[in-house]
């Protein structure tokens, strides 16, 4: 909850009072505004400590923060460096982050972001290397920044609290367990009401307050306050005791925006025993393993089971009829030794005649079906035709020609899919570039260490990639460019893995964002279409005149824009 100090006129205040004393009315006049405004910028000054009343005048402080401020304006135009909500951005780079991270920490807009950096770039306060903007190395710079937030964070919460995470709209603090304090107890302070009993020292707390804490919740913010292998595998004993009742794209964006999407995704592959980034994270493996059975889990019923060749080979010898299934996600991954084990494996058929006979051969092989209160949200929101589960083999998630409720199993796909024949079973695995589009819209945080390791494989076509982009949305007549632009990115700023078409992915998406407002919204003019797309006029500009060459735009006389009829 990183609060903005200091407006223009705040800031226009302290730089008249670096020369003389000055008395309200006098400031008034020397920064353009009235009696009573200047009257609140003088208290405003006074409560933060940079200013002081002396008589019936006023100066500048003599706090560490009033000094800093004095030798720090000697060198960095004050309006560029802390009004408004520059002043947000320069704090949340006290840190070096990407623009997606400096969005998470402030609430602020991606433009106002970049309006801010150019700003703090111009006066040479920020700099920015492979893609993450810190400030530069001026040390009473960052002190002064550091003294604001500092300051700020005291000011919200008692003497006694440590704020370990501190955001656009609450701050998470742990607090002395005998303490009173302020906010709603979460993490581990409430992890007894989902079956995982601790007993911590501190207590774990959300402010502002907030009732009905969501599981998700719950378990993210116990990620943040986790410091110790232990407390982290506390939340993987968490995890792995309310797994049915976690949402996976609603903890997956929770995380994102509190900064643990890393720890989450980890978390998920440490308990199926799965190679991990950071395994010095959490306790090796089996004394989680020991812990969990302390509470009734099986631990060993969370690692997969590899489903090649022994799974393809008997389903061959058992399915009546020719089929071919393609199979997609980790599965495909562990066959090209790019995964070391999956937890199901993930296979699309063309129509619901090869769907029956995969299904009569399943079931021959001692597979079940799930029924619907037997799957999780992340099931549903995958939308597989059928769910199959054997005790101790993989499980078996089938789509029937649509995969995730998404894309198509198109004949490009097919066409790049290597082929193995099993009796009547062809079983293709899919190609590494259409694996990775597939796992862009699950919303899943693990598929993106997938995507990772995908775009890491020799040979990676990412121009495969962009063209099957492109295809899918023709043939599905919908909009999947934006779920890989935001997996694209979260790849470059965590990696620094750059997709060769990102510029062209950014202009692909924009472009349809501005069909939106114009068909869907009604929007005819710029200024109207700006409200929808918030990006620069000049390259708003240059995308709508390039839609009207394209004929998917058309200006009418009055120079209100339309979109064109659809051909009958």
């Amino acid at each position: 909850m990183v609060l903005i100090i200091m407006n223009a006129r705040a800031v226009e205040a302290l730089v008249a009072l670096l020369s003389e004393q000055k008395s309200t009315k006098e400031l008034a006049k020397t920064i353009g505004v009235t009696y009573v405004r200047a009257s609140q910028i003088v208290r405003q000054l006074v409560q933060e400590g940079f200013a002081v009343r002396e008589g019936g005048t006023v100066r500048l402080a003599d706090t560490a923060h009033a000094t800093l401020f004095k030798k720090v304006v000697a060198r960095f135009d004050p309006k560029k460096l802390l009004a408004g909500s520059i002043e947000k951005v320069a704090i949340a780079v006290l840190t070096p982050r990407a623009i997606a991270g400096i969005e998470r920490q402030t609430g602020l807009s991606y433009w106002t972001i970049r309006r801010s950096l150019v700003s703090l770039m111009q006066i040479g306060a920020v700099k920015e290397d492979d893609g993450r903007h810190g400030l530069v190395g001026d040390e009473e710079l960052m002190l002064f920044l550091r003294l604001l937030n500092e300051r700020e964070l005291q000011a919200l919460v008692e003497p006694y609290a440590e704020v370990v995470y501190a955001g656009a709209d609450c701050l998470l603090k742990k607090v002395p367990r005998e303490k009173d304090a302020r906010g709603s107890p979460t993490a581990f302070s409430v992890f007894w009401r989902y079956g995982v009993h601790l007993r911590p020292i501190y207590q774990y707390l959300l402010q502002p307050e907030k009732k009905g804490l969501k599981v998700e919740e719950v378990l993210v913010h116990a990620l943040v306050f986790s410091r110790s292998p232990v407390e982290m595998t506390d939340c993987a004993i968490f995890y792995a005791k309310n797994r049915g009742s976690i949402d996976s794209g609603e903890a997956r964006e929770l995380a994102k925006k509190f900064g643990v999407q890393d720890a989450l995704a980890d978390l998920k592959g440490y308990v199926s025993n799965l190679e991990i980034p950071r395994p010095g994270l959490f306790l090796p493996w089996e004394e989680y393993a020991e812990k969990a059975r302390l509470y009734d889990l099986s631990p060993e019923s969370l690692v997969p089971q590899p489903a090649y060749p022994g799974f393809a080979e008997e389903l061959g010898r058992r399915v009546r009829k020719g089929v071919d299934v393609y199979v997609f996600g980790g599965e495909a991954m562990r066959i090209r030794g790019l995964k070391r084990a999956t937890k199901d494996t993930d296979i699309v058929v063309e129509d619901a005649s090869d769907f029956r006979a995969l299904t009569h051969a399943l079931r021959s092989m001692g597979y079940r079906r799930l029924g619907g209160d037997e799957t999780t949200k992340a099931d549903a929101k995958l939308d597989p035709s059928g769910i199959f589960v054997k005790e101790g083999s993989p499980r078996v998630d089938v789509f029937v020609r649509t995969v995730c409720g998404k894309f198509r199993l198109s004949t490009s796909m097919k066409r790049r899919s290597e082929c193995k024949k099993h009796g009547r079973l062809s079983f293709c695995v899919m190609s590494n570039e259409d694996i990775f589009l597939l796992k862009s819209v699950t919303d899943r945080e693990g598929d993106i260490y997938d995507m990772i390791q995908l775009a890491r494989a020799p040979n990676f076509e990412w121009r495969s990639v962009a063209n099957e982009l492109y295809e899918q949305e023709r043939i599905t007549k919908a909009r999947f460019c934006l779920g890989l632009l935001d997996s694209v990115e979260i790849i470059q700023e965590r990696e620094n893995i750059r997709a060769p078409f990102y510029d062209a992915l950014v202009n692909h998406c924009m472009d349809h964002a501005i069909l939106d407002a114009v068909s869907r919204w009604k929007a005819t003019t710029m200024a109207q279409i700006k409200e929808f797309v918030d990006y620069p006029d000049y390259r708003l500009r240059s995308r709508i005149e390039k839609l009207i060459k394209e004929g998917r735009l058309t200006r009418k006389k009055n120079g209100e824009l339309v979109t064109p009829p659809s051909p009958d």
